[in-house]
């Protein structure tokens, strides 16, 4: 009698651990708020990178020779023409997610801010509605 009491407190106690470790959810970037939730990542990750002027950090988002590859590095040759100046951007809402074949879409509005080094701000410009593609190269999602 002992012997099936052992069993069946031992079936509980195994019940219990198997059902508390299912509760535990991991995202699946192969689903789409997933993908959705990367690429907005990355988006606010290029703009951060182009803000510290890490144009190297902001190439690594892109896919080479894609539209915002050679935008990134037309700012670069800028900023080394005119080392004084520099851009800070901001990021506001991001919506319109979805998927335009293999790619992922979405619509983003965007500022950005001309200061020199010596501290004077010269103006302040706002972008509504841009959109952005992400395609997958090599497995990671890189901007088009």
């Amino acid at each position: 009698m002992k012997k099936k009491y052992f069993f069946v407190v031992l079936f509980l106690i195994l019940a219990m651990l198997l059902v508390g470790c299912s509760g535990v959810v991991t995202p699946d970037p192969n689903q789409t708020g997933g993908d959705f939730y990367l690429c907005e990542n990355l988006l606010k990750g290029f703009y951060t990178a182009l803000s510290s002027q890490n144009f190297a950090l902001a190439l690594s988002y892109c896919k080479s020779g894609g539209a915002t590859f050679k935008y990134v590095n037309n700012i670069w040759n800028t900023a080394l023409q005119h080392p004084t100046f520099y851009f800070i951007y901001q990021v506001y809402n991001i919506c319109n997610f979805s998927y335009l074949g293999e790619y992922v879409r979405f619509n983003y509005d965007k500022s950005w801010t001309l200061y020199d080094i010596y501290g004077n701000t010269y103006d302040t410009s706002y972008y509504y509605g841009s959109l952005i593609l992400f395609e997958k190269v090599n497995g990671e999602w890189k901007m088009s």
